[in-house]
């Protein structure tokens, strides 16, 4: 039986407009999808059954799925269906409507002038704040100004014209027209009111244009100058600045740096500013919270790279006890830092930074097809690209086809740190995916004192130095290097030293914790050799309880 059970029957009534292989196709497709998602789960689980309901419980229900596929190809069908017949209502309306819109607009147009006028009476008594709002109202009073002028001179004639053909058209004819359309002697009016909102208008432009001299008083020019971090300090061009003011009325905007290295934002109101900057090549420095006040000017210079960054090699030494050595364990150091998780995504960043000046600048090694930050560390201390998928996440690897080498190419960097590494044996390599929804460790903290739930999860997340108490002492939030166990070996010496066969024998802890965050430089012209202590591990130094809550 073809599995999942989804058949022609299942969808909606056909239609008319229907494409003739539209059910055939969307039956093919869903049918390819599940059977490659029922194949996946059976090599995790041989039992057919379980793997259906996964991959179903993964999905949902491939009838619902079939409907919404076909219901996502007619939408644009039906609704064109739908609009026209809507269209066709609403201009049968508008037919109708228009008549008695133009009677009814002739009726009020006495009272809207009456309200204008009122209205411009208060704009002109209220004192604006920000000359941008002054320019603003003041741009736009002119431009009414000049239609109201063209509209007054245009009624008259039109006015003087419309009488005569009243008088033509006789006494009847005369009260047909005023009665109908209510024109008398007042309707001479409005002409009289167009003259008075010009008036009004033109002194409410002289005020305005006085205003603004007094407010431009408390804008504040905002210019910076780029200079490259060399000997000549020449200008730096074609970088990228994005401007944003911080707070209720907040904004923002964009410059580039011209070929003086000036990067300028002209004349904006006092406050408190972010500064986001790009270089040519894509590295990024932040700068947050200066502060500009009322009256001065605020410039400042920022060094920025002189060219891009270059690709170093990088070398590892990992240092075993002789007690720890062995020929099937690997230590995969994962470099990253968690950006988000949760709904099903989980985002990862990957980024080196360097100093120019006082100035950090930010290089994101991430490609979109591309995904760097993990590597495999043999016990002989070759090292090798951990595979990853395109979100970033593992997947499983067979250790015969890495091409482990003795360095790596690493951008330069003045700051690299490890925040967890993986102890592994070369067999799990092949479950390596299971890393992905492995989240919680038990780990046993640098002073052997007691055990916490570490999260990876939680990684360069949200500050958790609150949770249990601890504050700053927290062992989950203080920024270290954890060196965790993920896959366990049941029969390990009892009797072993080694950190792996003490850890896989343990019921009580995943891992350990490193004594300090290992950091990392990677820079030209000197040996980059990166290197990794594993730390010894007795049963004796493992508590015999675990601490509470999860950190």
């Amino acid at each position: 039986m073809v599995w999942p059970e989804v058949s022609i029957e299942d969808f909606p009534p056909e239609r008319d407009d229907e494409p003739s292989s539209l059910r055939e196709d969307i039956l093919d497709e869903l049918t390819d999808h599940f059977v490659c998602a029922l194949n996946r789960e059976l090599l995790k689980n041989p039992d057919e059954q379980t793997a259906k309901q996964r991959v179903i419980n993964q999905f949902g229900d491939p009838v619902k799925i079939a409907r919404q596929l076909w219901l996502d190809a007619m939408k644009e069908r039906m609704m064109s269906q739908r609009i026209m017949t809507g269209i066709s209502a609403v201009m049968a309306v508008c037919s109708i409507a228009v008549v008695g819109i133009a009677w009814m607009l002739m009726r009020e147009s006495q009272g809207v002038n009456q309200k204008m006028l009122a209205q411009l009476a208060v704009i002109a008594d209220r004192p604006q704040a920000e000359s941008t709002v002054v320019k603003s109202l003041q741009r736009t009073n002119e431009a009414i100004v000049r239609e109201l002028k063209i509209l007054a001179e245009s009624q008259r004639p039109s006015m003087e014209m419309g009488f005569s053909e009243m008088g033509a058209m006789g006494s009847s004819g005369g009260e047909m027209m005023a009665g109908g359309f209510g024109m008398d002697a007042k309707s001479a009016e409005p002409s009289n009111i167009n003259q008075q909102i010009l008036k009004q208008l033109e002194q409410l432009n002289l005020k305005t244009s006085q205003q603004d001299g007094s407010t431009s008083e408390a804008m504040n020019l905002i210019s910076f100058q780029l200079v490259q971090d060399n000997k000549d300090k020449k200008p730096a061009v074609g970088f990228t600045g994005r401007l944003t003011k911080v707070g209720t009325d907040a904004f923002s905007l964009n410059a580039t740096s011209d070929e003086k290295g000036a990067l300028e934002f002209g004349k904006l109101p006092w406050g408190n500013y972010d500064l986001s900057l790009k270089s040519p090549w894509g590295e990024i420095c932040h700068i947050s919270r200066f502060a500009v006040i009322p009256g001065r000017n605020y410039s400042q210079t920022i060094i920025c790279p002189a060219a891009a960054p270059e690709e170093v090699p990088v070398q590892f030494q990992v240092d075993w006890s002789e007690k720890q050595k062995s020929d099937d364990l690997l230590l995969i150091c994962d470099f990253r830092k968690l950006l988000q998780a949760g709904g099903g995504v989980t985002t990862y960043e990957f980024s080196s930074s360097r100093n120019a000046g006082s100035f950090y600048w930010f290089k994101d090694q991430n490609q979109p097809r591309e995904q760097r930050g993990v590597y495999i560390i043999s016990g002989n201390h070759q090292v090798t690209p951990c595979p990853l998928d395109a979100e970033g996440n593992f997947i499983d690897v067979d250790y015969e086809t890495l091409k482990e080498k003795p360095s790596i190419k690493m951008f330069e960097g003045d700051f690299y740190q490890l925040p967890v590494i993986y102890l592994i044996t070369k067999q799990d390599l092949k479950k390596l995916s299971q890393l992905n929804s492995l989240k919680e460790f038990e780990v046993n903290d640098k002073d052997r004192a007691m055990i916490y739930t570490y999260r990876t999860d939680q990684y360069g997340g949200r500050d958790l130095s609150f949770v249990g108490g601890l504050g700053k002492n927290n062992p989950a939030t203080i920024p270290c290097t954890r060196l965790l166990v993920p896959f366990k070996k049941k029969d390990a010496p009892s009797d072993s030293a080694n950190i792996y066969d003490v850890i896989s024998r343990h019921k009580y802890i995943d891992g350990t914790q490193l004594p300090e965050l290992l950091k990392y430089t990677a820079l030209k012209e000197q040996p980059n050799v990166w290197k990794i202590k594993i730390p010894e591990l007795a049963k004796k130094d493992i508590p015999e309880s675990v601490g509470t809550g999860i950190f």
